[in-house]
């Protein structure tokens, strides 16, 4: 034997091995990618270049220990090493000798003592026996197509029964027990022996597998058979109908018939042709032909040339708005701004200046602002309007893209996006689409809805859209698309890039009275039952039930407690205890209760240490008292649920009124050796913004001085340390507050001039607006007495507590100033 004529170290490096095992005389390539593989072969190359290559018991181990690995093994001598760029290394090796291993030691490799095993030749006549019927059974297995010719014809030509027949068990797919049982076996005879065993078990499992193909085969043929006759008969009913196809027709002409009536632009007829060709070569109950199917159909009810005629009647479109709703005249005009800008392309298309491509494109809306302003309801007018197709897509709580661009095909019970099916439900190709609730698009593993739109959205990409589903691309730059959104901020960016914001601000008491009588009051009678001579609402009743019973920046609430007032009287009604019912304002608390809502009122009188401010939220504005007190001891003291930023207000006025206290003749010790306490009420309510910072700075002059603060002024804007009014946002709603509360007059950054646009006429005719640039302007309108009575000098120390204090006849009329 080979092995007899090599000398062995006794102590060698390991390298183990997962999921095969070598045998001696064999020459291979082993590749190592484990820091213990290729420990172990450098260690043989700085020595003997011998290694034990060793096979693990469980191929899942990682970083194998003695007691994983096979207490036989085979020796071999290391022939060539190369290291490969990505770290690995391949080694050539020739396996010398079984070996049994044991003493495994654990260092950078691991190590083993080895033992060679000496083979038994047993009886020759008995070994000659086994060896011509291993080399039958070998050919056997081999005539089919298990191990290939150049292998059979290298194993075949040995002459060495063992080396035969441990060429065999490497060569053929056994278990790897198995194989490793195969080399721990020292006697030859009962190596082949266990080797025939083996042999006659892999014929039993090649002839089931021919059985198995044999009868495969033979549906397969009985299928095509089925076909082939069906397509006969197709062609005889066709003969027997005179020529004319039926019910019972090829479907595949129908659908060809269908698909080019369409009139799809080539690209895409070649791509669904092709699909019809497969479906027309499958068998009908393929289960791939009822997919295909399925897929065509979508295909044929798809409006790719079919569009509805535009309105464009400018004056007809703008009274439909008007029918539909009150007020939200920003929107309005641009809706009309829209239908006029398409009239111009359409007349200058007629003409040939124009192409259709640049007719179709549209602008891409979104509607922005608080629940219930409408601006879902407004969509639909456009539509409308415009004399198209409505397509509502609810996005709210949308997590996979599939929702816009479909499944693909490969999935079982795939289906097209939201945006084709609306194509489809609308039938035609230029509807107006919803996109509702656009901010509430949501993430998961199966992708990002909001990316998917970045296409959709995108005039100079939408007319190729593909859905997955539908593998062709789709126009949609002829679709006008309205997105509508709560909080835009959590639209990402690059989506609303592309989007032009219309925002919804609230609605105005009076806008809430009008749409309530023009709009609310009628559908709740509808809906209750009840006719118009049945039951009134006074305005003041509305008035009271907008201001006292609902508080919100749409008209939802409102709508629900006309309903509410509404069933109550129809059950009045339904029993006989009256015929008809008024509603007036003192008869609101016995159908609704409580009034839920008090709206804060201005102050009865200048009070020192009480400023007025204003703030601002999504359901409307309203007026907020700030509160100063002063006392023994020391620092500053903020109550009230307030924000950092608020907090950080109070700190600056605090600041300015100490670096101007020489001007405005407050002395510093009093302020250093006090407690200054600021106080915002309702202090349930947390409060949060820097607008505030005019009406810090009033009461804390004010209660340090002792000079009132006068009641019938409400202020907002952002003051900084050097003394200049900033502007803020919400102007509007802020004002409107403000006026329900009472007050007439108003304190607001210069900057914020042109926002007074947005404010009603009748509401900028009733109150005084004083626009201010620096604090000392706000000053000089918030106290009695303005800035003069501040800078001038005053006996005795100012009070230690607010204390109420009437208006001075010296105070100069605020109506005197600009």
């Amino acid at each position: 034997m080979p092995t007899e004529t090599h000398t062995l170290p006794s102590n060698v490096p390991v390298c183990p091995v997962r999921g095969s095992v070598i045998y001696p005389t064999m020459v291979q390539h082993i590749d190592a990618s484990r820091a213990i593989s290729i420990g172990a072969i450098e260690a043989a190359m700085a020595s003997d270049k011998v290694i034990l290559i060793v096979s693990q018991k469980d191929k899942d181990i990682d970083d194998p220990k003695g007691s994983d690995l096979y207490d036989v093994g085979t020796a071999c001598n290391v022939l060539r090493v190369r290291k490969n760029p990505d770290g690995t290394v391949q080694m050539l090796v020739s396996a010398v000798a079984r070996v049994r291993a044991s003493n495994y030691t654990r260092g950078d490799h691991l190590s083993a003592d080895i033992t060679l095993l000496t083979p038994e030749q047993g009886d020759t006549v008995e070994l000659q026996a086994l060896s011509r019927e291993l080399r039958e059974r070998f050919e056997a297995i081999a005539s089919g197509g298990k191990i290939t010719a150049e292998n059979v014809q290298s194993i075949g030509g040995k002459e060495d029964i063992g080396e035969m027949a441990d060429h065999i068990a490497f060569n053929l797919d056994f278990k790897l027990e198995d194989k490793q049982a195969l080399l721990e076996l020292p006697s030859l005879t009962a190596r082949i022996r266990k080797l025939l065993t083996l042999l006659d078990t892999e014929q039993e499992v090649q002839a089931v597998q021919a059985k198995i193909r044999a009868q495969v085969k033979e549906e397969i043929d009985k299928n095509q058979r089925e076909y082939y006759l069906r397509e006969q008969m197709k062609v005889i009913q066709k003969e027997l109908q005179g020529g004319e196809d039926g019910e019972d027709g090829d479907e595949a002409e129908q659908l060809r018939a269908k698909i080019d009536a369409l009139g799809l632009k080539p690209e895409v007829k070649k791509e669904i042709d092709r699909e019809v060709n497969r479906l027309a070569r499958m068998h009908p109950d393929a289960a791939e032909a009822s997919v295909i199917r399925t897929y065509l159909t979508w295909i044929t009810e798809l409006p790719w040339n079919v569009r509805s005629e535009d309105q464009l009647d400018v004056a007809a479109a703008a009274a439909i708005l008007d029918d539909d709703h009150y007020g939200l005249e920003k929107v309005k005009d641009r809706v009309l701004e829209f239908l006029a800008v398409r009239r111009l392309r359409k007349e200058r298309a007629a003409r040939g200046e124009l192409s259709a491509e640049d007719v179709n494109k549209g602008p891409i809306l979104v509607f922005t602002g608080p629940p219930g302003v409408g601006k879902t309801s407004i969509a639909q007018s456009i539509a409308k309007a415009l004399g198209r197709k409505y397509v509502r897509i609810a996005l709210g709580g949308a997590r996979d893209e599939s929702d816009i661009r479909g499944h693909r095909r490969t999935y079982i019970g795939a289906m097209p996006g939201r945006l084709i099916q609306g194509i489809r439900t609308a039938g035609t190709k230029n509807p107006v689409i919803l996109l509702d609730e656009v901010d509430k698009l949501g993430s998961g593993y199966q992708g990002d809805p909001s990316a998917a739109l970045l296409e959709v959205l995108d005039p100079a990409q939408n007319q190729h859209f593909t859905d997955h589903y539908m593998g062709v691309a789709f126009d949609l730059s002829e679709v006008m698309f309205i997105a509508t959104a709560n909080y835009p901020e959590q639209i990402p960016p690059a989506l609303m890039d592309r989007m032009e914001v219309i925002d919804f601000s609230s609605y105005i008491e009076q806008e809430k009275l009008e749409i309530a009588k023009r709009y609310l009051l009628p559908r709740q009678l509808t809906q209750n039952g009840l006719k118009g001579n049945q039951i009134a609402f006074t305005d003041a009743a509305l008035e009271k039930l907008i201001s006292h019973y609902t508080r919100e920046a749409g008209v939802r609430n409102l709508e629900r407690e006309i309903g509410t007032v509404a069933r109550k009287v129809a059950r009045r009604i339904a029993t006989g205890e009256t015929k008809r019912a008024k509603v007036t304002d003192k008869e609101l608390d016995r159908y609704l209760g409580q009034a839920r809502h008090t709206p804060e009122t201005e102050g009865k009188e200048d009070t020192v240490g009480v400023s007025t401010g204003m703030f601002y939220t999504p359901v409307g504005g309203d007026i907020l008292f700030v509160e100063t007190s002063i006392s023994p001891g020391k620092g500053l003291v903020l109550t009230g649920q307030l924000g950092d930023v608020m907090k950080e207000s109070a700190r600056a006025a605090l600041t300015y009124i100490k670096s101007n206290a020489e001007r405005f003749h407050i002395d510093k010790s009093r302020i250093d050796d006090s407690e200054i306490h600021i106080h915002v009420p309702a202090g349930a309510i947390p409060k949060e913004g820097p607008s505030a910072g005019g009406a810090m700075v009033t009461s804390l002059i004010s209660a340090l001085t002792g000079i009132p603060a006068r009641h019938d002024v409400a202020m907002t804007g952002e003051m900084t340390l050097t003394g200049r009014y900033l502007p803020i946002g919400g102007l509007k709603e802020k004002v409107l507050g403000a006026r329900r509360a009472g007050i007439k007059h108003i304190i607001m950054p210069k900057a914020n001039e042109s926002d007074l646009r947005d404010i009603p006429e009748h509401l900028r005719t009733s109150m005084r607006f004083h626009p201010c640039e620096t604090v000392d302007q706000v000053l000089d309108v918030a106290l009695v007495g303005g800035l003069k009575a501040l800078e001038t000098p005053r006996d005795g120390s100012a009070p230690a507590a607010p204390t109420p204090a009437k208006r001075k006849s010296t105070r100069r009329s605020p109506d005197a100033r600009a």
